[in-house]
């Protein structure tokens, strides 16, 4: 029994690290679409603690490796000791794969109890789930399984009617029928209906995927305008260093000059490249004398080179009983008129806030100083450049689906995602951060700009393609042209209805398998006939691993 359970670990385990290896910058993305089976012989005939237990080993694989770079962020730049520096991506990582846990179990739960196939349970109950880590509890959807499809054009353009969420559910189906075929858990029927469907959703998806990329790419753009992506090299080191500040500002000063010598019609910045305080107005405390003076000059630099530039600052907030700070994105005209502002909205948790600050904060505050200081903002901003409505995604938010939907919703034609990834050092995180960006064109078909201070700064067009990509760490200033079409996608209406969908459904089947088992749902008897040769559920075994007991407990 211990070697049984031994084996059933290791399992587990290289399910784990097996997807891990499938997300930037290991970039093995095929392997995703099987590495869901190893686990899924490892639950095989489990009890459901088990299951959820395997099942967590398996998350906690997966994000260990594929959020290493959390140990690098902690110790270089938060002075973190490298044996204390690991704690908080073991507790992190140990947090995600609950929700790995969570959607094995319950998708086993709901198959058991209702005799429904797993290639039907295990799609929707991930989907549900990955979309909850998104926002509950502190909202961080890094790394959805949809994204490691993100360099297979033809393949992700559905996104535009389910999201990412859509993505994910078809590669956890591709992995349970795999499992169930080579398995032979399910009867012959449920194999022929499990791999027909699967072509037909594959091939669909595929042709449909084809046609929209020539569509979209041959499709006659609405507008055009030439950006300069200014990716300036400030080491994180010393951006915030006033030391060093005068030739930091230098930096883009000159790089923002030679852009305007070549005509570009916007300049963009990255996050907090004006790294002093930006005030919408010239009112500024006698003791902030410094920052008004490098404001002054960010204004004349725009009149002298006659270009709008979109940057990123910090700005202050003065209440009448609180001081704090804003994560800004700001426009200058080519006049130097400061043309409107937007405050970051969906903020870093424990990077420029403190989820439940009342039990974490102590604790962090004596790891990093100043953490919990940023104000998030209220409302997206549209920016108007050369015809086009501009919406500023600052570094974290490009996770968000929802929140990018919501800008393109409310009229955005292009989006502009500027970002520090210098904090990540050579890690694999701007490979990541990079996909998911490339996930939001996909989504809404519309084109991004994406301005990094380190890289990797990129255009993305509506299709997710990625041209114009900087390298790491080298300072380099691209003039591109970007097209925008007054398109709106399926998803950008509706939002995350199919994730929403998948998660009523999972919740609906949870109550269902807990008061009707098995024969006594009417859900059960059809979806018997479905998954067996002779009406009758049959009963699940893997023949490469001992049968228990316990495969029908509740």
């Amino acid at each position: 029994m211990r070697s049984n359970a031994l084996i059933r670990v290791l399992l587990a385990l290289s399910s784990g690290i097996a997807l891990a290896l499938a997300f930037p910058k290991f970039e093995l993305s095929q392997v995703a679409w099987i590495a869901f089976v190893p686990l899924l012989y490892a639950i095989a005939d489990r009890s459901p603690r088990e299951v959820f237990g395997y099942a967590w080993l398996q998350g906690l694989a997966c994000y260990l490796v594929s959020l290493y770079w959390l140990e690098i962020t902690m110790h270089t730049f938060a002075g973190v000791a490298p044996l204390i520096a690991v704690l908080p991506l073991i507790a992190l990582a140990a947090v995600l794969a609950v929700y790995t846990g969570l959607a094995f179990m319950a998708a086993e739960y709901v198959t058991r109890r209702l005799g429904i196939a797993r290639f039907i349970t295990v799609p929707i109950a991930w989907t549900a789930v990955e979309w909850v880590r998104s926002f509950f509890p502190i909202g961080f959807p890094w790394n959805p399984l949809g994204n490691v499809a993100y360099r297979n054009l033809a393949l992700i353009q559905f996104a535009e009617f389910t999201g990412v969420w859509g993505v994910s559910a078809l590669i956890m189906f591709f992995n349970v029928v795999v499992f169930e075929v080579i398995s032979g858990v399910q009867s012959r029927r449920a194999q022929v209906a499990s791999l027909s469907a699967l072509t037909v959703l594959m091939a669909a998806a595929l042709g449909f995927g084809t046609w929209r990329v020539h569509q979209l790419e041959h499709a006659q753009p609405a507008g055009e305008f030439r950006v300069a992506m200014i990716q300036g090299n400030i080491a994180q080191s010393i951006k915030w260093d006033p030391a060093f500040l005068p030739d930091s500002f230098k930096t883009y000063v000159d790089e923002s000059e030679k852009a305007a010598r070549h005509h570009a019609d916007l300049i963009v910045w990255p996050e907090a490249a004006a790294a002093f305080i930006f005030q919408p107005g010239a009112d500024y405390p006698a003791q902030l004398a410094m920052h008004a003076t490098y404001r002054s000059q960010l204004l004349d630099l725009a009149r002298r080179t006659g270009e709008p530039i979109l940057f990123g600052a910090p700005a202050l907030h003065l209440g009448d009983r609180e001081i704090g700070t804003y994560n800004r994105a700001y426009l200058v005209s080519a006049e130097g008129r400061v043309e409107g502002f937007y405050d970051k909205i969906q903020l870093v948790p424990f990077g420029e806030y403190v989820p439940m600050r009342a039990l974490f904060g102590y604790f962090v505050d004596k790891i990093v100083v100043g953490l919990g200081d940023m104000i998030p903002g209220t409302r997206q901003t549209l920016f108007e450049v050369k015809g086009a409505r501009l919406a500023v995604l600052i570094c974290y938010e490009s996770l968000f689906p929802d929140l990018t939907r919501r800008a393109v919703r409310d009229g955005a034609d292009v989006l502009v995602n500027i970002t520090n990834d210098a904090w990540y050092g050579a890690s694999s995180a701007p490979y990541q951060m990079l996909a998911q960006a490339a996930m939001r064109s996909v989504e809404t078909h519309v084109p991004m700009v994406r301005v990094a201070n380190t890289g990797i700064s990129a255009i993305i067009s509506p299709t997710g393609r990625i041209r114009a990509a900087t390298d790491l760490f080298v300072r380099r200033t691209e003039i591109e042209s970007v097209a925008w079409r007054p398109e709106r996608t399926v998803y950008a209406i509706v939002g995350d209805l199919f994730a929403e969908l998948c998660f009523g459904m999972l919740i609906a089947a949870l109550i269902a398998a807990r008061i009707w088992p098995r024969k006594q749902s009417p859900l059960a008897e059809f979806a018997a006939g479905l998954t067996s040769t002779n009406g009758h559920a049959r009963r699940a075994s893997v023949k490469q691993l001992p049968r228990t007991s316990r495969l029908h407990e509740p």
